[in-house]
């Protein structure tokens, strides 16, 4: 039976949509980390004013690691090159340099830090772009083929819960409050299901399922619908609907 039933699972893995359990997203996290990461972008583009010029070759070799084009090799270049002149020209001097080397090396520090400056806040949002996320195709049902496609996933599922219990139980069909891969077509275990879920229920009011809870918790599990609507207050009108929904796994 084990092996009956593991094989209807791996069948019906072409009709699932398996996926890991998203968490629900903290958008006050994600809108803090947006906001540091544009402050950040922005300390890059200000770091050779801020350092007279010195980092201006890193905040470039940063931007050719993520956009190489000429325009960032060449000011990688020329602003290299003025900072190593700038600094050749005083270190060649013993203290006090020439006035005309303090003025070349003064000139080549302005130009870096002011020029490198507006050249990386120009590139910075092409440089700090966010990556594309790819996209993901999407089928396009009808609402026919959807409930087709549902109705066929439930009758899957409840012939694996029928051969095999405990593997129904590790694929947790009928139990949308877990995080699971299987899709059961919306199925609710009433005998395990929460309270939240069983009110999802078509004609399960909250009263219902309280019911539901107390009387699995003290006679046990239930075996069948017709076990349900006899001992439970569910308008009877419901029964079919029911019917399609619910498993009852002990």
């Amino acid at each position: 039976m084990a092996v009956a039933a593991l094989r209807l699972a791996w069948e019906s893995s072409s009709m699932t949509a398996p996926g890991p359990y998203a968490p629900p997203i903290d958008h006050r996290k994600q809108q803090t980390r947006y906001r540091l990461g544009r402050v950040g972008t922005y300390l890059w583009a200000f770091a050779p004013l801020l350092t007279c010029g010195f980092a201006a070759p890193v905040s470039f070799g940063i931007a050719m690691g993520r956009r190489r084009d000429n325009l960032t090799v060449a000011a990688l270049i020329l602003h290299s090159a003025l900072i190593i002149a700038g600094c050749g020209v005083i270190g060649a001097y013993e203290y006090p340099a020439p006035d005309w080397a303090m003025t070349l090396f003064t000139v080549s520090i302005c130009i870096t830090s002011v020029g490198a400056t507006a050249q990386l806040l120009v590139i910075r949002s092409k440089v700090w772009t966010a990556p594309v996320r790819p996209q993901v195709p999407v089928a396009h049902l009808s609402n026919s083929e959807v409930l087709d496609r549902a109705r066929k996933l439930r009758e899957q599922a409840r012939r694996t819960a029928q051969a095999d219990p405990m593997l129904a139980k590790r694929l947790a069909i009928g139990r949308p409050d877990l995080p699971r891969q299987f899709d059961d077509g919306g199925l609710v275990d009433v005998n395990h299901a929460p309270l939240h879920v069983l009110t999802s229920l078509p004609g399960v009011t909250e009263r219902s399922a309280r019911q539901i809870l107390e009387w699995v918790e003290r006679s046990g599990p239930f075996a069948s619908l017709g076990e349900v609507m006899l001992v439970i207050e569910i308008s009877p009108t419901f029964e079919h609907h029911l019917r399609e929904y619910c498993v009852f796994i002990p």
